[in-house]
Parts: structure tokens; C-alpha cells; sequence
């Protein structure tokens, strides 16, 4: 039987998000290389990890996740945010480290809908597998 998410946090820099996203998710889309000798050919894989969101836009909130995206990404397009996703509660696992954006965060949406957003932030390096200090 599966797992069901019951309980995700997320945190970027010292806030959390949790109640206004509907996904938070770490994926790793590795790209490969290959290098061809004499001997043969050798393919070397790459790691290439991303934080993947989806919520709703909070742009009233001051502290809100869309505003903190958006204020770091026109600062300086790869300025760094300190990230956390916690599974369970209490948390039982983690994955955290550095991410930065890839894109400025949606703003605005279709008559009559939700305002909601979808973002990908690239991770820097591998994300460690404690919670953030």
C-alpha cells in the first residue's frame, strides 16, 4: 500500500509556506555526456536536482512566497535561497540546502479561477538530507 503525503513543509530563508502550496517536491533530472577513446565509449551522468512548486499566488502577504521568489530573482536572476521540505510530523525527513529561480514567479491568472502558481528552482549542488541549521 502507498504512502500518503500528510504533512510537507516548507521553509525559504526563516519562513513557512506549507498552507499555500498544493506541491513541493525535489526531483533530480540528471543529463548525460558520453566520452568516446580508442577503448570504447564511457557515459558519465550528472546530477541536476530542482525544487518543484505549486500553489497560489499570496502577493498581498508581505512575507509571502511569491514575493520572496520575485524580489530574489530581480535583485540578481541567481541570488540563492536557503530551502527546507520536511516530510511527516514531526518531520521525518528532509531535503534542504540552496536553490535559486529559474524564472520569475507567475503573477495574475484566468477570469474566475484560482490564482496559482507553478515554479521550478534549480538546486545548488546535492541537497543534504538534514533539516536546515
Amino acid at each position: 500500500m502507498a504512502t500518503l503525503l500528510k504533512k510537507l513543509t516548507l521553509r525559504l530563508g526563516d519562513d513557512q509556506f506549507e498552507c499555500q502550496l498544493s506541491r513541493a517536491e525535489v526531483t533530480d533530472e540528471p543529463s548525460t555526456s558520453e566520452a568516446v577513446t580508442f577503448c570504447g565509449t564511457e557515459t558519465f551522468s550528472t546530477a541536476s536536482y530542482k525544487l518543484n512548486l505549486d500553489g497560489f499566488q499570496d502577493w498581498t502577504d508581505v512575507d509571502g512566497i511569491c514575493k520572496i521568489i520575485h524580489a530574489a530573482y530581480i535583485a540578481d536572476p541567481v541570488q540563492e535561497l536557503d530551502f527546507e521540505v520536511a516530510l511527516g510530523e514531526p518531520a521525518a525527513a528532509w531535503r534542504s540546502g540552496t536553490c535559486k529561480s529559474t524564472s520569475d514567479i507567475s503573477f495574475g491568472g484566468s477570469a474566475g479561477d484560482p490564482l496559482a502558481f507553478s515554479q521550478v528552482l534549480d538546486i545548488v549542488g546535492t541537497p543534504d538530507e538534514t533539516a536546515l541549521a
